[in-house]
């Protein structure tokens, strides 16, 4: 059996040993299976516009959470992830969970895998220092990643490992419901949006991100701190998209 394999089969055992009778693998379209023989029930296209990201009813409901709380323990008592085995910490989220704005990193480095916390090394202090150039900091924001363990070595994760955290991570959106959501580099912003395009294309421009079928959310992919810190000739151009954020922040608040 194929480490792919490996991840869907212990994937399919931890629900059907929580009494999921059945859930999806998402990878680009949404697949539901049956944990009693592993057969494919059902495909349709996730993707309904080039921008709008939904997923099926029955996908959400294989997250039994409604609150944080409940998700934090569903992910801590979820075992169908290797890189559980290889980290320190689990890192779920930093901020303010009533937050109108929420930020998607990529997946937790050595300090934050000390701390359990994300953002927490030199990146993160780069990311407070642009959250507060539009008045946005911790206090007024709720920050996480789309990986919750530190991929070994800092590596960057694998897109199996982004798909078995993925329904986790639209679910997460969907309880803290957040007015925008930013998407700090090119990881994250390619598993929550599904484009084929380079962060450099997407960056600063808007995109509509469906996670209901009454919740749309105006979201915004920008580049990782990381990458601003190896490239600062960057910086320009995330300023200019710092602004338009914040006018979007002014909105709504």
């Amino acid at each position: 059996m194929n480490k792919k394999k490996q991840l869907i089969h212990s994937i399919l055992n931890w629900h059907y040993n929580n009494n999921n009778t059945h859930f999806f693998v998402y990878k680009g379209d949404m697949r539901l299976f049956s944990s009693d023989d592993n057969k494919v029930l059902d495909s349709t296209n996730s993707l309904e516009s080039e921008n709008s990201l939904k997923y099926s009813e029955k996908g959400k409901n294989i997250i039994k959470s409604s609150t944080l709380n409940e998700l934090k323990e569903e992910i801590v008592n979820f075992s169908g992830c290797s890189l559980q085995k290889t980290s320190t910490n689990f890192v779920f989220s930093d901020g303010n969970a009533k937050s109108k704005v929420m930020v998607i990193g990529e997946a937790p480095g050595e300090e934050e895998d000390k701390t359990g916390k994300p953002f927490k090394g030199k990146a993160g202090i780069l990311l407070d220092k642009m959250l507060n150039a539009i008045e946005q900091n911790r206090d007024n924001t709720y920050i996480t990643n789309i990986i919750f363990w530190r991929p070994p070595g800092n590596r960057n994760p694998t897109e199996e490992e982004i798909d078995i955290c993925l329904p986790f991570v639209l679910k997460h959106i969907e309880i803290v419901n957040p007015k925008v959501l930013i998407l700090a580099g090119a990881i994250a912003t390619k598993a929550i949006l599904k484009e084929s395009k380079g962060i450099i294309e997407l960056r600063g421009k808007w995109h509509d991100l469906q996670i209901s079928k009454s919740t749309t959310i105006k979201t915004m992919p920008i580049f990782h701190p990381a990458f601003l810190l190896r490239q600062p000739s960057r910086k320009k151009e995330a300023w200019e998209d710092l602004k338009k954020i914040k006018k979007e922040i002014d909105l709504i608040t």
